[in-house]
Formats: C-alpha cells, sequence, structure tokens
C-alpha cells in the first residue's frame, strides 16, 4: 500500500478535511495536496512529519540488518551475473544440475560480497 494511500485512509478515518489537516500541521494546502496525490514527491521530510503528526501517525525509520540488506545485494547481483552467463552459453547450462547451479550461485555471491566495490558498484 502506497504512503498517500494509508495517508487517505487516515485522513477519511479521522474524517477531516485537507484544510484541517493543513491548518493543524501547518504545512500549506498546496503541500498537503502534493503528499496526498502521491505523484509529485517534492516536499520536505519535516512536512511528511508535520502531516503524520496531525494525523496522529509517526514515521519510523527501520533498517534491515546490514550483514541481511549485504547479502541480499550480492545475491541479486550474481543471479544477474549468472544469467547473463547462461544466456550466453545456453547449451551447456542444460547439463548443470540445481546443486550444482546453487553452489555456483552460493560461490558467486561470496566473490561480490567479499568486496565493498563490487558489492555497491552499479
Amino acid at each position: 500500500m502506497s504512503l498517500s494511500t494509508i495517508l487517505r485512509n487516515r485522513i477519511n478515518e479521522l474524517e477531516m478535511s485537507i484544510s484541517d489537516l493543513a491548518r493543524r500541521s501547518g504545512v500549506s494546502r498546496a503541500t498537503v495536496i502534493r503528499i496526498l496525490g502521491g505523484k509529485d514527491e517534492h516536499y520536505s521530510v519535516s512536512n511528511l512529519q508535520a502531516v503524520l503528526s496531525a494525523l496522529g501517525m509517526k514515521m519510523d525509520l527501520l533498517a534491515i540488518p546490514a550483514k541481511e540488506y549485504k547479502d541480499s545485494i550480492a545475491t541479486q547481483k550474481a543471479q544477474r551475473l549468472i544469467a547473463l552467463t547462461q544466456g550466453n552459453v545456453a547449451l551447456e547450462s542444460q547439463a548443470v544440475s540445481a546443486t550444482s547451479a546453487q553452489e555456483h550461485l552460493e560461490a558467486t555471491k561470496a566473490r561480490i560480497a567479499s568486496s565493498s566495490r563490487k558489492l555497491w558498484a552499479s
């Protein structure tokens, strides 16, 4: 569910008008409309926090544990690299067992994860 949908649902639940929300939050009506529209993301975090506060909501930033996130990025990159390689050697990839393919994925992922340069490069 998008942020704008969550906010609009909360406004409906509270039976609050956009004008009331703008007044209570101290944010201009135009900015409130932009935040609720969900398409124009040119507003400040402080304005978003003010709107959330006026709606009785708060914003929590939750970080995925670094090891888990890095592993996820390395896995995605390894899968892309392997897919490119298999696309170039399609006949040879047919003879690769599932176990061998998984081992290859893990080895590639480990090489990527061992280097910050490799991990964060595009």
